[in-house]
């Protein structure tokens, strides 16, 4: 199953809008996301803002994880 995040910020990268969207760091989650995502690549290192990404939902990268790490936000 599959979901979609929208960009919302500048300079946002594809490892950035992961770690926000599932609130953990999972081993292998950018290369994941590529597939579902074919034309990605053209972004560039910065995704533009309000580009939508299709990303596996939480408990499907879990499932497909083998380590998941809790990101510690130091802004909120």
């Amino acid at each position: 199953m599959t979901e979609t995040v929208t960009v919302k910020t500048e300079g946002t990268t594809l490892s950035g809008l992961l770690a926000r969207h599932y609130r953990k760091v999972f081993s292998g989650m950018v290369a994941k996301t590529y597939p579902l995502n074919q034309d990605l690549a053209r972004s560039g290192a910065y995704l533009p803002v309000g580009r939508v990404v299709t990303v596996l939902t939480s408990a499907e990268m879990a499932a497909v994880s083998e380590t998941a790490q809790p990101v510690v936000d130091l802004f909120s």
